[in-house]
């Protein structure tokens, strides 16, 4: 039997996302749609409410029904159609120190074909790569709309440095038995890397985009969470071969976030401001 969600990761990218989907997956009073970035609320919404709903299959002890759509916190329109249609939905973002997550994001764009060049030539051609950064315009928007309660802000510093607390949070905040979370899903999910063959690569992304609009959304996420596929897909970067960043571009964007940093601390009641080192003034 299909089921309205009341739960929605709304993003950002590049910030243990795929992490998070696994931990919420595996907890049985939880009911997560099988894939990722189902986007209904983006780029599907035209497809209309039984469709979406349709996605959502419950057992009787899952309360808690949900879904992860990184494409939902930058947008004011997936904002407004939430509040309209889910006004209730407990809604998470977890949040990394905003420079190096755009840097994650041209990494894994050049991973996936998306970007040649340096990381100052990807932000010269695309100015929008540092758009899901700034995160104080995008929460207060939300904050116009939903209570602060509703919204759970967490830190991809923490996810990294202790696993087992950001999950009890996680669990905490949805109101689901306080699980402790085995060992193996406290690994890292999809390092950085280069494609072993770029051509194999971009076949076997379209095929699972291809399996995700014919139904089959649980072999899209297989696909894109499995350790062994990603293994056939792609490998490690050599010594000296992972691009990088350099110290004036860093500086720079730095000083580009300052202020949607201290905006959402301002806005949220949070301290990232003192946790990624973003002084009031330079």
């Amino acid at each position: 039997m299909s089921a309205s969600p009341n739960f929605l990761y709304i993003g950002t990218s590049k910030a243990g996302s795929t992490w998070i989907f696994k931990v919420l997956s595996w907890h049985p009073q939880i009911h997560m749609y099988p894939g990722k970035d189902l986007g209904f609320f983006t780029s599907q919404f035209d497809r209309g409410w039984d469709w979406y709903s349709a996605n959502f299959t419950p057992e009787p002890r899952q309360k808690i029904i949900g879904e992860v759509s990184h494409s939902y916190m930058i947008s004011t329109q997936a904002r407004d159609r939430i509040h309209a249609t889910l006004p209730d939905a407990k809604l998470l973002v977890c949040l990394r120190e905003p420079v190096e997550r755009t840097f994650s994001q041209y990494l894994d764009g050049i991973k996936n074909g998306k970007f040649e060049g340096t990381f100052e030539d990807a932000l010269e051609k695309v100015p929008s790569l540092i758009d899901r950064s700034r995160y104080g315009t995008h929460i207060a928007q939300y904050l116009e709309l939903f209570p602060r309660e509703q919204i759970h802000i967490a830190s991809f510093d923490q996810l990294k440095t202790s696993p087992t607390q950001f999950a009890a949070d996680m669990f905490a905040f949805l109101h689901v038995d306080p699980l402790e979370i085995p060992e193996k899903l406290g690994q890292k999910v999809l390092p950085a890397g280069t494609p072993r063959n770029r051509g194999i690569t971009m076949a076997a992304k379209k095929m699972a985009s291809a399996a995700e609009e014919i139904g089959l959304v649980r072999l899209k996420g297989r696909v894109k969470t499995s350790p062994f596929i990603r293994n056939l897909l792609y490998k490690p970067y050599t010594t000296g071969a992972r691009p990088q960043m350099s110290a004036e571009t860093k500086a720079r964007l730095r000083e580009m976030m300052r202020g949607e940093v201290r905006l959402l601390d301002k806005v949220a009641g949070t301290d990232f401001a003192n946790l990624w080192s973003y002084p009031e003034s330079g």
